[in-house]
């Protein structure tokens, strides 16, 4: 999931967000495979895992993919912002860190709470 910085003209504040996407193929295999426990191909193993801790287990189907989708960004966005760097620039004012989501249907980013 890339992170994007971005600093708005004439504003001081920077803002780091990951951005998550609507029908992640990642975040499909992850939660097929927490599902069903059968392994994955290696060029998808490591994102699998890193999305796992972030799997919805009270979701079914869709549903699953989707929490998991807005779960493992915010998580991303909590792990980012516990960086000594970015923790530090955040406890001074310097940069937000907001986890976002980009919805395929209507072509919209979406901040999460």
């Amino acid at each position: 999931m890339p992170a994007r910085v971005a600093r708005p003209r004439g504003l001081g504040q920077q803002r780091l967000a990951p951005l998550a996407h609507q029908s992640c193929g990642a975040v499909a295999a992850a939660v097929h495979a927490d599902g069903t426990g059968e392994p994955l191909p290696a060029h998808i193993r490591y994102l699998a895992d890193q999305i796992r801790p972030s799997v919805e287990r009270g979701q079914h189907g869709d549903a699953r993919v989707d929490a998991t989708i807005n779960a493992h960004a915010r998580g991303v966005r909590r792990r980012l912002a516990a960086e000594p760097d970015p923790a530090r620039k955040v406890a001074a004012g310097e940069l937000a860190v907001a986890a976002a989501r980009y919805d395929l249907r209507d072509q919209q980013v979406r901040v999460l709470s």
